[in-house]
């Protein structure tokens, strides 16, 4: 143990040790290296949330009102978000955000940052914070960018206080420094955060399109809406003696699938099941099913030590499997693997069914109607679950799958291959602008070379920014880890596709 001394100017009100850690001083003079400005002077208000929304005015149309659950890494969904009435919505005039202001989480999970997606109106719970952006003053896109930074972050945790669980409060985020760039620099950055949202809207866009293109059958059946019924002998499945397998809706759909000609998923896909050497590195990119987002099926990994390795961690797996949830396959746990590792193995956890397909294109096209209604009640059809939906690891072989056209198969795999890949890139566009951010902090890199390459790509010139984007890595910018984007070619064809879509 050793005392270090501080300098006076850094001496605040609060006189534990831990607020002068090495890591928040260092923090705080990096961000005062540069020109700053508070929180507050970048924006129209920074406020808490509603303090009381009784349950009863929930509502299933209305206004989004926002919750710490809802922050999506940089970004809010909306899909799962409660809401409320308008009425209440206007009323609580005061907490009222739109597109491109931001919230921030103050309790509990305190520092995520994440932006209210452009066209929406939206309101917020009491552990949120409400920042609404002074577009004239700061760049919204550049500001969420800066408060998710590594250097930011440590300057915001340094002020969480911990009685029982951590906490921040308004004054405290009101006088937040914030590193201040010129404005052309703010949009090379912002501009980064801007391109992965396009990335998103597009293949949200083509997924739901591919959807309605695929044929679908359980809207087709006659639903059973009586309390009871009978199952003829020969529909007897020893195994399954439950009332809910039995039931009309199921077998209904069953026997509508097979005069459709369709064919088990088995005769399409193979199940992984290969194991993995401990030994052949000292990290691993573990797949759970917390790191899948329902959304749009794609799955995040996360880099673990082999020493730690769960003892659920057994399947090997590669670019292109489709992972099914054995948990809770009613809320379409259907993940697309998009990595391709090269360094490090690629491991799922035993909680998920692994299929591998013949092609990308034919993996990408049959994980979209992995996801779609049909598949989804047969997947529950086999539900052995007490507490919550499960299902064995071998059943998704053993559902029923339409045989559908080569054209239509290849046609809209690869289409839906370019979504994954889009989805893919749009994380790194985010990660980009955060690492772009810190190395400004730094001095890694200057504020010229960005000034350079945003007025270079308003000539149309993209090379100084490939330049950029070729020297990020994933240990940060020149780093010697891995290039952050493999192929700039198809990163810029998809950017193009999203921009004419």
């Amino acid at each position: 143990m050793f005392a270090e001394k501080i300098p006076v100017d850094l001496i605040e009100s609060r006189i534990d040790a831990d607020f002068y850690q090495p890591k928040f001083i260092n923090a705080l003079k990096l961000i005062r290296a540069h020109k700053s400005r508070t929180l507050e002077l970048l924006t129209n208000f920074v406020r808490k949330g509603i303090f009381d929304m009784p349950a009863n005015l929930y509502t299933e149309q209305g206004v989004p009102f926002l919750r710490i659950s809802d922050i999506d890494g940089i970004s809010v969904n909306l899909e799962s978000t409660i809401k409320i009435p308008k009425w209440k919505h206007d009323e609580e005039f005061k907490t009222k955000l739109c597109g491109g202001d931001l919230v921030l989480s103050k309790v509990g999970t305190t520092g995520q940052v994440a932006k209210v997606p452009d066209g929406a109106d939206v309101n917020i719970s009491q552990n949120l914070v409400g920042i609404s952006v002074n577009h004239d003053f700061i760049d919204s896109d550049y500001l969420l960018a800066v408060l998710n930074s590594p250097t930011m972050f440590l300057c915001i945790d340094r002020h969480v206080t911990t009685a029982v669980q951590g906490k921040l409060t308004l004054d405290i985020l009101r006088t937040l420094e914030v590193p201040f760039f010129q404005e052309i620099t703010q949009k090379y950055i912002g501009d980064k955060v801007r391109q992965a949202e396009q990335l998103r809207a597009w293949a949200a866009k083509i997924q739901a399109e591919s959807t309605s293109a695929m044929p679908v059958f359980k809207p087709l059946i006659n639903h059973y809406t009586k309390n009871s019924f009978r199952v003829p002998l020969e529909n007897v499945i020893a195994t399954r003696l439950d009332s809910s397998f039995s039931h009309p809706d199921h077998r209904s759909l069953d026997q509508m699938m097979k005069k459709n000609s369709c064919n088990t998923l088995g005769k399409i896909a193979t199940p992984v099941k290969a194991g993995w050497n401990k030994k052949a590195a000292n990290t691993f990119l573990y797949y759970e099913i917390g790191g899948l987002n329902v959304a749009n099926g794609t799955i995040s990994p996360v880099e673990t030590l082999t020493s730690e390795a769960p003892s659920r961690a057994t399947t090997q797996i590669k670019q292109g499997n489709v992972l099914i949830s054995t948990v809770r396959p009613n809320r379409r746990n259907v993940g697309f693997v998009i990595e391709d590792a090269q360094d490090k193995p690629m491991i799922a956890t035993s909680g998920f069914s692994v299929l591998r397909f013949e092609t990308l294109a034919d993996a990408a096209f049959y994980h979209s109607w992995l996801r779609t209604e049909d598949a989804t009640s047969q997947l529950m059809r086999w539900n052995s679950g007490s507490a919550y939906p499960a299902i064995d690891e071998d059943v998704p072989l053993h559902i029923l799958v339409p045989e559908f056209e080569a054209s239509l198969r290849e046609r809209l795999g690869q289409v839906l291959l370019d979504t994954h890949f889009a989805l893919w890139f749009s994380t790194k566009l985010t990660n980009m602008a955060k690492i772009l951010v810190e190395a400004l902090i730094d001095g890694q890199i200057s504020e010229a070379e960005l000034i350079a390459a945003e007025q270079a790509i308003q000539a149309g010139n993209d090379q100084p920014d490939r330049q950029i984007l070729h020297r990020l890595k994933s240990d940060g910018i020149d780093g010697q880890g891995q290039a952050l984007f493999s192929d700039l070619d198809q990163l810029y064809s998809l950017l193009e596709q999203a921009s004419h879509s």
